[in-house]
């Protein structure tokens, strides 16, 4: 998305008289390479699905009664070729989903915006900050955590920030001089 339509997208989501210091969106190339590992495990798992079906198809067709119950048999390992093909395709979701998302910044607040969701982030909200950059200059600056439990009861913590944005040391500047030495 290019810069213009992030910063109209931004203004539409600010309030009566708030300033907008700042908005970008996600590289989605970027998005996309990280998504890229969880892509490449979609494969052997669709292949293993693919060889489950198969074999599972040469065992009931060669049997006494082929038209009998258990020739739907190997039908049953087509939902999980689809899931194997799903996560093939996460690099892709990544890369659509960067393309809907706007990351803006102000004097009161932080604003993640993925398409018609809208994330408001207040200087009390936010903690200690953290960056990640590459040598071009671009990176991701996490400044806040959210709390989650997992299926198995554990507590994880997920960052949340900019991803994937160019002139990253730039924006965390404008965080620490807008809205972290408000909150302290």
């Amino acid at each position: 998305m290019d810069r213009m339509k992030a910063e109209q997208i931004a203004l539409r989501q600010i309030d009566p008289g708030e300033r907008l210091l700042w908005s970008g969106s996600p590289a989605a190339g970027a998005a996309a390479l990280r998504a890229l590992p969880a892509g490449l495990f979609g494969i052997p798992f669709a292949i293993f699905a693919l060889f489950w079906i198969w074999s599972s198809w040469s065992i009931t067709s060669h049997g006494s009664s082929p038209a009998g119950p258990w020739s739907f048999f190997p039908l049953f390992g087509l939902p999980f070729v689809l899931i194997g093909l799903g996560i093939m395709a996460t690099p892709l979701w990544a890369y659509l989903g960067a393309g809907r998302t706007v990351y803006a910044l102000t004097e009161k607040r932080a604003l993640i915006i993925v398409g018609q969701s809208v994330q408001f982030f207040a200087p009390e909200e936010m903690g200690a900050l953290s960056r990640l950059e590459r040598p071009d200059g671009s990176g991701s600056v996490y400044f806040a955590t959210r709390e989650f439990t997992t299926s198995r009861g554990a507590l994880r913590h997920s960052r949340i920030g900019f991803e994937g944005i160019p002139e990253v040391r730039h924006v965390e500047q404008l965080l620490r001089d807008q809205l972290i030495r408000k909150a302290a």
